[in-house]
């Protein structure tokens, strides 16, 4: 099995990413179609791609994707709201969760411009643990199985959402890679101008797709990892950026509406698990 990894960049602005973990006979095809992705990306046309191929000598592990819950919500700010009820379910303290959300909303990276991966956050004093603050930590050399994308694609035809089955196996995919190591969670919102979408996701609460995490148009987005102190960040980034993984099947699909489902003295995230439940 080879990893292939595409990375496009204009004036040294990260433009597009891409992962695969593919045998051999598919290389010739897997490159083509990231080529055309890179070069056609609504972030700007590249002025450098990078396509790495390289033979996987280590042992590939494989995963299931995190139970996905995708919600309908009204609002901006009720997605906001719903973002940090997550994290905070999650384990995250809520000081920390806003703090992420500001940082991504603003743009993370030091000059106020969008990083090239995440931001790891100690999620007990909010500092921020990357090793470089503007490249960030990139999650890398993952895939799913195309078994596993058939039958998500199938799920999400159901819920009406299966024109986004790419951009959803490629974020559930790494968020699966991600929550599977030592991270407590995830908080994600696209930096692509035309997707206002964006997931929290972690072991407890799964991945839980929330359109409205930014404003249509709105360029600034983003990852979080959140950790706890004592980690060893070696050895957790070493994990993120080169254990291969393989997401092999799915878990439950599912969909809820964040609409007229908080009662009185209950958190949004609260009533809203109440909601899937009984689904």
């Amino acid at each position: 099995m080879f990893s292939i990894r595409m990375r496009a960049s204009v004036n040294r602005r990260h433009v597009s990413g891409a992962e695969r973990i593919i045998p051999k006979k598919d290389i010739p095809l897997v490159v083509e179609e990231l080529s055309k992705r890179a070069a056609t990306h609504e972030n700007g046309i590249p002025d450098i791609i990078h396509i790495t191929i390289e033979k996987i000598t280590d042992v590939i592990q494989c995963i299931p994707a995190l139970p996905l819950t995708s919600i309908t919500i009204k609002s901006h700010v009720q997605a906001k709201g719903l973002a940090v009820d997550a994290l905070i379910d999650s384990g995250i303290p809520d000081t920390a969760a806003h703090h992420a959300l500001e940082l991504l909303q603003k743009g993370p990276a030091p000059n106020g411009r969008n990083m090239r991966g995440a931001i790891i956050m100690n999620c007990e004093n909010k500092k921020r643990l990357e090793p470089d603050s503007f490249r960030g930590v990139r999650v890398t050399r993952m895939d799913m199985k195309p078994e596993a994308v058939e039958a998500l694609r199938k799920e999400l035809s159901t819920l009406k959402i299966d024109k986004r089955t790419e951009i959803i196996r490629e974020a559930i995919t790494l968020a699966s890679k991600v929550a599977n190591f030592k991270t407590i969670a995830e908080l994600c919102i696209s930096d692509n101008p035309s997707n206002h979408v964006g997931y929290v996701a972690s072991k407890k609460l799964g991945f839980l797709r929330i359109p409205h995490l930014k404003k249509t148009g709105a360029s600034a987005g983003g990852r979080v990892f959140f950790v706890r102190t004592g980690i060893n960040l070696h050895e957790y980034i070493n994990y993120l950026e080169h254990a291969p993984v393989i997401v092999d099947r799915i878990s439950d699909v599912q969909a809820v509406s964040a609409i007229n489902t908080q009662p009185p003295g209950c958190s949004m995230i609260d009533s809203l698990l109440q909601v899937v439940s009984y689904i």
